[in-house]
């Protein structure tokens, strides 16, 4: 047998091995996003959407599976933002949090996803007027708003987005004062899903 033929055996078993580890790693994201979502709707903190691969983010680009792990990243980082928010917690890790919420939802809200990038708009703009209720300002507010006209936007069935934008309106309408109790229990109509839809299911 020649040195020919055998390079281009031991190539072609490299090729095989190759298509081996990389079949597994493209059947291991559908099954790990779906069991990432079913944590997600029992303890959001603790939900994984990464599957552990043998070719590192090869299966990943070639599924496109980025977008949809960012926008379920996104809506986690929300729901700790708004965690950080409940009575008895450490006030000053209400500020870092929301940063970090804020930064990871900026992705999902350019998303070419309408439903995605509305969700995530909606998002924002609740942060957003938290940070307006801290001590922001009006112009933090006013990008609140933004935020939640932009949803409805590019998602206009989006009834949640509808909800908070005449919410907030209407509140900074009124007297002026505001409180960033009502991130709880007035906004965040949404988050909760980690598959991208809106659910309307309420915070």
């Amino acid at each position: 047998m020649t040195a020919l033929r055998l390079t281009a055996i031991a190539i072609l078993a490299a090729v095989a091995v190759i298509a081996a580890l990389l079949a597994a790693d493209v059947r291991a994201w559908p099954v790990t996003l779906e069991n990432g979502d079913a944590v997600f709707a029992i303890a959001p903190g603790r939900a994984r959407w990464v599957p552990a691969t043998n070719l590192g983010d090869l299966s990943k680009t070639l599924l496109g599976t980025g977008g949809d792990v960012a926008s379920r990243l996104a809506l986690q980082a929300y729901r700790e933002a708004a965690g950080v928010q409940q009575p008895g917690i450490n006030l000053f890790q209400v500020p870092t949090e929301r940063l970090a919420a804020i930064n990871a939802l900026s992705g999902p809200a350019d998303s070419a996803n309408p439903q995605v990038a509305a969700q995530a708009r909606t998002l924002l703009g609740i942060l957003t007027f938290a940070e307006a209720t801290s001590g922001g300002g009006i112009s933090t507010t006013d990008v609140a708003i933004a935020e939640f006209a932009d949803a409805v936007r590019v998602e206009p069935s989006d009834t949640a987005a509808k909800f908070d934008l005449e919410l907030l309106l209407r509140l900074t309408a009124a007297t002026g004062q505001r409180s960033g109790h009502r991130l709880a229990h007035g906004f965040g109509r949404t988050g909760h899903g980690a598959s991208g839809a809106v659910s309307g299911s309420g915070f």
